[in-house]
This record gives structure tokens, C-alpha cells and sequence, in this order.
């Protein structure tokens, strides 16, 4: 007889039921926010969300509404129907108009991701009885056909005037307070919180409030009913500063930033790409994002004390990042921890040493609203947790990142202008001087000289107490002339230092004269030979005026004796442009890393930090040259406990052991270049000072500086740090 088949059609395996459930609803939250859209799309105002006896596994949901409900055929054709096109074909809700929550028909088996056995009992308006269908998800089991597993529908007296009450038992997982808590902030958060756009309003999209829909969730025991209340902290009056954009209808990005106490309000447009001007793929998208800086409640004025910051900040562990919703209901997994569908998290960890100020998502409290009642542009994957990643998609998290790149960039003007405006106080310190300390030095020398003439007839160890007294002044008096021999060379540098100054004045008046030569050159129609030649000449002189203008800048912050507190980030940041230049010629692979955003040193003079870095930058270049290999500095900046710290480490030749406690003294040296690009044939003695001077500078200002174990790869670490603004 199997012969006489022709024709075959598909069947279907009652165990896709149970795959259905569990790959198509991959959390309780999920599962449970399905059906309370089913109840949202039925035109509810109120669902009850009962759960009863579920410290332990086995216990009972319970999900009643006062929707619609459903006729018998609407039962049929809809709710007992895989992959239904009803919300296809009514894309609104009959009642208020509502756009619906989904389309694909799955949500229903949501219920089998919960529990074991489905009541479900509904009633329309009109009807004169309700309806009841009880399922036994067991029965769907593998090597059984689909269709040959039903389950009566029975009419049962009405339980209210019109509503569906879902009842589940035999819950599959035990669920506690917190978990019940979780689930019913995740409800709260299904919907969105206020409107981004007036297109909402328009479009009647998820509005939730006491008037038009209202979740209640209720645990039930032995013990009684206890209702659950939102005990969500308000956060976004706080915040820092507020980012609103839209996407235009010529599909033009726009942002606007603004913060009440860094005075900011600006308005700017975002592109996509170079070569296109527009996010085309775009339209009826809107956000708004509530932005904040957790350690520093100075920047918000008398909005925010620094317990309340704390409090957010714990908050934002869990309720932090950037939310997605589509069409008023909102969009697993974006805006979950750990969930980075912006990217500001991965951007964020290689540029944190270019800008001052954080930005990631647990510093962003935050709603994008997408608008696309048919489906066609953003589409929900068949687990209904992400959108597929199509051109749509992509364009959308790229204007966000963008968006946030170019606010954090005008938050980071503002709060250097902030910065500067709150240090207009003169903060003194008392300096570290060699005057102090040689003059101890001779009223220590003079006393034991006097005292050697003083003799005591009695004393039995005059001899040993004579001999003692000259070893020790010997000493001094050897230290005294060393520091006599460092101040005299620390006078010609002093003296070079001014030199220098004037110099690098001179050579301002040149830059303009030079690149307007060299532009002239350009526009000559020059064989390739000689326009290489020229483009050579000019790389020379930017290198040059790099330089210069450094030096420059660095020699007229010395004439200011008021200190400041110095950000670490930015000296670093004008420090890496200036060798920008040499870094390439010389093919040394130059990184920041940044552990902290606000790594603020105690009132400095600027220039010292300039020679700090200069000095150990030199020194490395010059290692890595004796080393002959591919150059390697990283640079670590950061904040430990009371103090800003920097791991400065190369992968040049490295430091003997035995000079390991030597470099920091005067006049000792490991190398002998002085001459920064001079060939290594006519590289002259260096002074030995570098490391002695900013050895000094350093404590000064109680720090320290040591030579640490570096990383694999590199060979010498020199660890700074600076006591914390």
C-alpha cells in the first residue's frame, strides 16, 4: 500500500510544542511580559498577575485582564492556532486603537515555558457564557502527530463581564520575592516610560498609567496577598545632563545636549558615514538619555548631594544603559547589564585616555523609541529577545554611538571650563629647596668643627668621640660638594632654559612664512621627485614646530607661580601630539591606558609635568635605539586610594641591577645621547640630571618614583605617583 502514495504533504511532530515553549521564550521574564501583551493587545486596562504558593517548584500564575476577551472562533483561529496572522491583518486593537505588541502568533507558548498544565477561561461582552480550554503541555511529546492531540472546550458560567484569566500550574521553577521583584520591575520597564516623540501620541502607541493600563502583581501564601509597589528610586531629575535626538524625515541625525549646570545647551547633526551625508535606513527614531558622573557632585551644583549620587550609582549596576523600544513596547536584551549593543562599552576601554570624562553604560540612563508599526524595518527575531541586525539595525546603533561620542565631547569642553573656573585660588605648597638644606648642613658642619676644639679633661673617649665627629663632617662636607656641583649645572640649565625660551619665541614668527612657502611649492606643477621632496621638507618642520611650540608652552607656564591641579589625561594627550611625528619616523608603538577617567594630581606647576615625561620619553627612545628593535612605551595612568599614579614602560635595553638605585642620583647616566636626533656617531655625554630632576619634582610633592617589574614584552617600568586632587 505504500506504494500508491502520490502526494505527501508535511507533518508536524507534537514535540515542536515543547521547543516552541523553550527556544522561542528564553526567560520567565520574557514569558511572562508575552502574555501580559496578549492582555495589552486585547484592549486590558487592569491585569492581575497572582503568584500563589511558588517558594517552591510546583506552584500557580495566575494572569486575569479586563480585555475583549474571545469568542469561541476567535479561541480557535487565534489563541489555538501556531503562528497565527491575526495581528498580521489587525495591526490595531479594535477598542483603543492600540498598535500591537506582536505579529508572529508564538507569544502563547510562553505559558508552556512556565508550567506543566494551562487554564484558560475567557468571556466577551456579549456572550452569555465564558469559555474554558484546558492544556496538558506533557501531552505534547515526541513521536506523536500534532494533530491528534486535543482538548475540549467547555462552557462554564461567566467569571466577569468580559476578560481572559490565563491560569498555570505546575510552575516549572521555584520563584522568590527578589525574582517576582525582578520581573515586575522588567514589567514596568516593558512599556515605555514617557514619551520621546510626539508620534507617539499620535499613533496611541504603549501608554501605561492608572487610566489606560495597570499591572498589578501579587504574591500569594499561606501568609495571605501581598501586593508589590515600585520602589524604583527617580533618578532622571538628577542627572548630569540630558541627550535628545531624532532621526529627521530627510534622514539627518540630530543631537541636543543639554546640562543646567555646565551651562550647555547645543544643538548638532550626526552623519553616517563620509561618503554618505544620511542614515537612510532611518526614520520615526527618537531617544532621550539621562547622563551622570558618580564621583564628582560638584559638577551638578545643588542638585545632588554625594549620597544621592551613591545611590544611583548602586542603582545603575542593574537599571543602567541605553533601553530599545519598538512601537511603545520595549525590546530584549538592549539596555540589560553587561549588553553593549551601542558599543560605547567597547569604544570606551580604547579611548578612555583620550578624554577626561566616562562613558559607558552604567553612566547612562537611557530610551531609544523606534516606530515602525508594520514590522518591515526593525524586526523582532523569532525568540522575541533582539532585532535582526540588518542594515536598519546597524544604523541605528551607530547613530546612538555617535550621538553620545559627540555629547560626551562638549561635556568634556564644559567641565575644563568648570575646572578653571573653581581653581582661582593661588594653591601654595612649600617647595623642596637645596638652599634649606645646605644651610642645615653648615650649622651641623660648624657645630662639629667647634666642638673639636672644646676639650673635656674628664671625657675617657675623647679620641674615639674626635675621630667619630671628623668621619661624619668629612661626609658633609663631601654632600655639599655635590650639591655645590648639581646647582652649578642646574644654573647653566637654568640659564640654557632661557635661551631656549627665546628661541622657540623666534621660531613662532617662521611657521606661518615657512607653510605659505611651502603651499606655493605645492601648486607648481613639480615632477613626483620633487614633490616627495617637498612633503619630506614639510613632515621636518612639523616636526619642528611640534616641538617648539611644546617647549614653548612649557617654558611660559614657568613664568605663572600659581599652581593647579593637573589632569593627567589631557597633559598626556598634548604630550602624545607633540611626538606624534617622531613616534612615526622612529617606529615606536606609543599606547595610553586610562584606569580612571578623573586622574587630577594636587596644585602643580603644569611644566613639570611636561619635563616628567619629556624626560622619561627621552630616556626611553634612547634605550629602545641601543636595543635595535621595533620600539614599544606604554603608558598606564590612574587613581590608587589617595593617589594618581603612572607606569611609564619601554622595550628598550633595560636597566642593570646593580644601577637599579643608582639612576636617580646626579650625574649618573646609562646612556650617553644628548642630542635628541643626532646620529649615534656624534650623540654627545648627557648631564646625568634627568632622572635626578624629575626624581625631585616628584617629592616635592610627597610622591615617589620607582622602577617596578614591567609587563611581558617590555623591559623597564618606571612607576610614579603623585598624592590625588
Amino acid at each position: 500500500m505504500e506504494n500508491d502514495v502520490t502526494n505527501v504533504g508535511f507533518t508536524v511532530d507534537a514535540g515542536l510544542i515543547q521547543r516552541l515553549g523553550y527556544e522561542l521564550v528564553g526567560r520567565a521574564e520574557t514569558a511572562v511580559s508575552e502574555l501580559i501583551k496578549n492582555s495589552y493587545d486585547a484592549d486590558a486596562t487592569v491585569v492581575d498577575v497572582d503568584f500563589i504558593n511558588v517558594s517552591t517548584q510546583g506552584g500557580s500564575l495566575i494572569i486575569s485582564d479586563n480585555g475583549l476577551g474571545m469568542t469561541k472562533q476567535q479561541l480557535i483561529n487565534g489563541f489555538m492556532r501556531i503562528s497565527s496572522t491575526d495581528k498580521l491583518h489587525n495591526p490595531t486593537s479594535i477598542r483603543f486603537n492600540r498598535t500591537k505588541a506582536g505579529k508572529k502568533g508564538i507569544g502563547r507558548f510562553a505559558a508552556q515555558r512556565l508550567g506543566e498544565r494551562l487554564i484558560l477561561v475567557t468571556q466577551t461582552k456579549e456572550s452569555t457564557n465564558a469559555i474554558q480550554i484546558e492544556i496538558d503541555w506533557d501531552k505534547y511529546s515526541i513521536d506523536k502527530d500534532i494533530t491528534a492531540i486535543t482538548f475540549p472546550i467547555r462552557n462554564i458560567p461567566k467569571e466577569k463581564v468580559e476578560g481572559t484569566t490565563i491560569k498555570i500550574h505546575g510552575l516549572r521553577e521555584k520563584w522568590t520575592e527578589a525574582s517576582i521583584k525582578r520581573i515586575y520591575r522588567y514589567v514596568l520597564d516593558l512599556f515605555q516610560p514617557d514619551y520621546l516623540s510626539e508620534r507617539s501620541k499620535v499613533d496611541n502607541l504603549a501608554i501605561q498609567n492608572e487610566e489606560t493600563f495597570k499591572v498589578n502583581f501579587n504574591l500569594v501564601s499561606n501568609e495571605g496577598k501581598r501586593s508589590f509597589l515600585n520602589d524604583q528610586i527617580s533618578v532622571f531629575n538628577k542627572s548630569l545632563a540630558i541627550f535628545e535626538g531624532y532621526v529627521d524625515k530627510n534622514h539627518h541625525g540630530i543631537i541636543t545636549i543639554k546640562s543646567e549646570s555646565l551651562d550647555i545647551d547645543d544643538t548638532m547633526e550626526i552623519t553616517y558615514k563620509d561618503e554618505e551625508n544620511n542614515y537612510s535606513a532611518l526614520t520615526d527614531v527618537y531617544f532621550k538619555i539621562h547622563y551622570f558622573i558618580y564621583d564628582r557632585p560638584i559638577y551638578y551644583g545643588d542638585r545632588i548631594s554625594g549620597p544621592e549620587l551613591k545611590k544611583i550609582q548602586e542603582l545603575s549596576k542593574t537599571a543602567s544603559g541605553v533601553r530599545l523600544y519598538r512601537n511603545g513596547f520595549r525590546v530584549l536584551p538592549y539596555g540589560e547589564p553587561k549588553d553593549d549593543w551601542t558599543n560605547i562599552d567597547k569604544r570606551w576601554s580604547t579611548e578612555s585616555g583620550k578624554i577626561n570624562i566616562p562613558l559607558n553604560n552604567q553612566n547612562l540612563f537611557g530610551f531609544v523609541e523606534i516606530i515602525d508599526p508594520t514590522g518591515n524595518i526593525f524586526e523582532e527575531t523569532a525568540s522575541r529577545e533582539g532585532l535582526i541586525e540588518n542594515d536598519a539595525f546597524n544604523q541605528l546603533s551607530d547613530f546612538i554611538n555617535k550621538s553620545l561620542i559627540a555629547a560626551r565631547g562638549r561635556i568634556a569642553e564644559r567641565i575644563k571650563v568648570f575646572k578653571e573656573k573653581q581653581n582661582t585660588d593661588d594653591f601654595t605648597q612649600d617647595s623642596y629647596t637645596k638652599e634649606h638644606t645646605t644651610q642645615e648642613m653648615f650649622i651641623k658642619l660648624k657645630n662639629l668643627i667647634d666642638g673639636k676644639y672644646i676639650q673635656d679633661a674628664n671625657t675617657k673617649n675623647e679620641g674615639q668621640d674626635t675621630d667619630r665627629d671628623k668621619k661624619e663632617g668629612l661626609e658633609i662636607i663631601k654632600k655639599l660638594e655635590n650639591l655645590i656641583e648639581e646647582a652649578g649645572m642646574l644654573r647653566v640649565l637654568a640659564g640654557l632654559g632661557l635661551t631656549i625660551g627665546e628661541f622657540t619665541h623666534e621660531m613662532k614668527q617662521f611657521h606661518s612664512s615657512v607653510y605659505s612657502h611651502i603651499s606655493k611649492l605645492n601648486q607648481l606643477n613639480l615632477c613626483n621627485e620633487a614633490q616627495e621632496q617637498i612633503n619630506e621638507i614639510k613632515a621636518v618642520f612639523d616636526n619642528l614646530f611640534s616641538y617648539t611650540d611644546y617647549f614653548g608652552t612649557t617654558i611660559s607656564q614657568n613664568t605663572n607661580r600659581k599652581k593647579t591641579p593637573i589632569d593627567l589625561l589631557a597633559v598626556l594627550d598634548r604630550f602624545e601630539k607633540t611626538i606624534k611625528n617622531d613616534l612615526e619616523k622612529n617606529k615606536i608603538n606609543f599606547n595610553v591606558d586610562a584606569f580612571d577617567f578623573d586622574v587630577t594630581t594636587i596644585p602643580m606647576h603644569s611644566s613639570e609635568w611636561n619635563s616628567i615625561l619629556y624626560n622619561l620619553y627621552t630616556n626611553s627612545r634612547k634605550a629602545i635605539k641601543r636595543a635595535n628593535v621595533v620600539g614599544k612605551i606604554l603608558i598606564e595612568v590612574g587613581v590608587e586610594e589617595n593617589n594618581v599614579f603612572i607606569n611609564f614602560s619601554d622595550n628598550g635595553d633595560g636597566i642593570p641591577k646593580e644601577n637599579i638605585n643608582r639612576v636617580f642620583n646626579a650625574f649618573f647616566s646609562t646612556s650617553t645621547p644628548a642630542s635628541f636626533d643626532a646620529p649615534n656617531e656624534e650623540q654627545l655625554i648627557g648631564t646625568g640630571l634627568g632622572l635626578k630632576i624629575v626624581k625631585d619634582i616628584i617629592v616635592s610633592y610627597k610622591g615617589s618614583i620607582c622602577i617596578v617589574p614591567s609587563y611581558e614584552g617590555y623591559s623597564t617600568c618606571f612607576q610614579i605617583k603623585i598624592p590625588r586632587n
